[in-house]
């Protein structure tokens, strides 16, 4: 999504970089959460008090009972304790419109480099935008901010600039125990971030969406063993899906300001 962007400016606050721009038609400020409630809430913080915004757009990934590639955009995010925060009604109308069918052509096939370096690997079905339901964030972490490594990747690195491909790195463990916290009841998306960016936007009487395509899901024509395997194998793909429909959502809210 980054390089789809127009960036005029480059903005550091404690180590959290953010990047000012235009993107679909829309001027942004575009920044890497990092993992974790704690780092998600202190990221859109140092966000929202350094710059003036209107919404909080959220696009990334997360495990799900949906398919995976599906782009899963809840009509509410809960913390474990229950807390809750609704995604904005005019936002989800607008998104709404791009799940429409052939309103959006998504991705199927991605490469699985321990699979093939050459022949992708297809899923069995064409993954669509789901909109309503309920998302939940949890980890483990605690108020422990889980570090991004300096040299890291686009999964556990601190700038997506300087990222590269995930290798499954021994930190999995740590990821693995996270994402055992518990779940609310059939939730349609789980991640680790989503309700902490949703708690500081709502606070501010700001509106929030989040887009969040399945790494790790059903569908699977490799049948591996749910997260963390599938999501090293589909990451890509969800994040390119993901992206693929915040931009569209983006260009409709350009067009509807």
């Amino acid at each position: 999504m980054l390089a789809k962007a127009v960036i005029d400016d480059t903005v550091v606050i404690e180590g959290r970089v953010f990047r000012v721009g235009v993107l679909a038609g829309v001027p942004v400020v575009l920044g890497l959460t990092g993992i974790g409630l704690t780092n998600a809430g202190v990221t859109t913080r140092a966000l929202l008090e350094r710059f003036e915004v209107a919404g909080v757009v959220v696009s990334g990934v997360a495990g799900s009972s949906l398919r995976i590639a599906d782009v899963s955009v809840p009509a509410t995010w809960v913390l474990a304790d229950g807390t809750s925060y609704s995604a904005d009604p005019g936002w989800l109308a607008l998104a709404g419109d791009i799940a429409q069918p052939r309103r959006l052509a998504l991705e199927r096939c991605t490469l699985v480099p321990a699979v093939s370096l050459e022949e992708p690997v297809c899923l069995p079905h064409e993954p669509a935008v789901v909109i309503g339901g309920v998302g939940q964030s949890s980890d483990t972490f605690g108020d422990t901010p889980f570090p991004c490594q300096a040299a890291g990747d686009d999964v556990f690195g601190c700038d997506v600039t300087t990222a590269s491909a995930a290798r499954a790195p021994a930190v999995w463990h740590a990821l693995r125990a996270a994402a055992s916290a518990t779940a609310a009841a059939a939730p349609v998306a789980e991640d680790m971030e989503t309700a902490a960016i949703a708690r500081e936007a709502v606070a501010r009487g700001l509106p929030f969406i989040a887009f969040r395509a399945v790494s790790d899901g059903a569908g699977d024509p490799l049948g591996l063993p749910g997260f963390p395997a599938q999501f090293f194998a589909y990451y890509h793909l969800a994040a390119n899906n993901a992206a693929a429909a915040t931009l569209a959502f983006l260009d409709r809210l350009a067009d509807a300001s």
